[in-house]
């Protein structure tokens, strides 16, 4: 039987205050409350936006959804981890009082933001999986303490594994650092001869892996976490990484830290894409103004995190009349190879049955 996806139509456009009510349309829509229990430690995972970043989703936007879980009497809360690149995301303390600025708070939204990873992003718990790539993977502590899971993804482009939804937000989001840093131990970039010393890439390097030689920029590979900024500001194609291989295995590496997220609770968790504002690069980018694909289309939930990224996908491309990769500019890139692995090690389906809400 295909995994039921559901859709409502939506855009920034019409105010925050109706993207909050159409997205609780959708929750009561999909009978999402069948999900959640009273007296649930419920975790909200968000993205709360980079710095100086203006195109992650906004706190209005998701208040709709805080509203059913507090009326279910559940006790949610929001939450993210850290970040390995250096930056307001890369520790817990800098980390609240960024969502806090961003209006990922109490008086905002009536329930607090709790990084599920400790203060220092280490608190993990080892969980088996049994993967292809990995036979366990190491999870946020309080992710797999807690007994549900609102994830809410912002769709975005990414400019190493494509797509950035809901199988991201739960492979590297829900993650440890040390998680984190097993999954991008695949990317390892490095620096033709187009180089011509600009010095983008060794500013906007977040972990300063990067330094300028006489001729050209050079990488430190051990230093490198393979986070992508230096790909994505080169105007010169200097940057190069082995996309048929490295990509492949990041995807599938987030795909089996997405299955180890949610194991356990796999009918306690339900999963919304925003596909609004849906810019070429993801949120941790701390540039304003990123680049926008398309124009806005909606919000999508399911119980099935492939399902629900699959159907989104296949409606970008539609609207955009092209590839993701092309819509993006990196047209060596495929997002299906996340979706591929997700399905292979039964974390749900491909094949789903788009069901769209007035």
């Amino acid at each position: 039987m295909d995994s039921k996806v559901y859709f409502i139509k939506a855009s920034l456009s019409d105010g925050e205050k109706a993207v909050s009510e159409k997205a609780a349309i959708l929750f009561k829509a999909g009978n999402f409350q069948t999900c959640f229990k009273e007296n649930d430690f419920t975790a909200v995972k968000i993205h709360v936006g980079e710095g100086p970043n203006t195109t992650y989703l906004r706190a209005p936007c998701i208040k709709g959804l805080i509203e059913e879980l507090l009326r279910l009497k559940t006790k949610p809360f929001l939450t993210d981890t850290s970040t390995l690149y250096s930056g307001r995301r890369s520790n817990a303390i800098e980390h609240c009082l960024l969502a806090d600025e961003h209006g990922f708070n109490i008086a905002n939204l009536k329930i607090p933001f709790i990084p599920t990873d400790g203060l220092f992003g280490t608190s993990e718990t080892a969980v088996k999986i049994n993967g292809q790539l990995n036979k366990e993977v190491l999870i946020a502590e309080d992710i797999t303490r807690c007994q549900s899971i609102l994830s809410i993804a912002h769709f975005t482009g990414h400019v190493a594994t494509c797509a950035a939804a809901t199988l991201k937000t739960l492979g590297m989001g829900c993650a440890s650092r040390k998680g984190k840093m097993r999954q991008h131990s695949a990317l390892k970039p490095k620096i033709n001869d187009n180089c011509v010393l600009c010095g983008e890439c060794y500013r906007h390097c977040p972990v300063d892996a990067i330094s300028l030689a006489e001729k050209k920029a050079n990488i430190d590979s051990e230093k490198c976490i393979g986070g992508g900024e230096c790909i994505a500001v080169c105007r010169y194609d200097a940057v190069e990484y082995d996309w048929g291989k490295e990509n492949k295995q990041l995807q599938q590496d987030i795909a089996e830290h997405a299955l180890g997220a949610v194991k356990g609770k796999q009918d306690r968790c339900v999963f919304f894409n925003f596909l609004v504002s849906i810019a070429d690069s993801c949120d941790c980018f701390d540039i304003a103004d990123l680049p926008l694909i398309v124009e806005d289309i909606g919000i999508m939930a399911s119980n099935d995190p492939v399902a629900v990224d699959k159907a989104s996908l296949d409606m970008i491309e539609q609207v955009g009349g092209k590839s993701l990769g092309e819509l993006i500019k990196q047209q060596q890139l495929d997002p299906n190879y996340q979706l591929e692995h997700a399905e292979k090690i039964g974390l749900g389906s491909t094949k789903y049955e788009l069901i769209e809400v007035e």
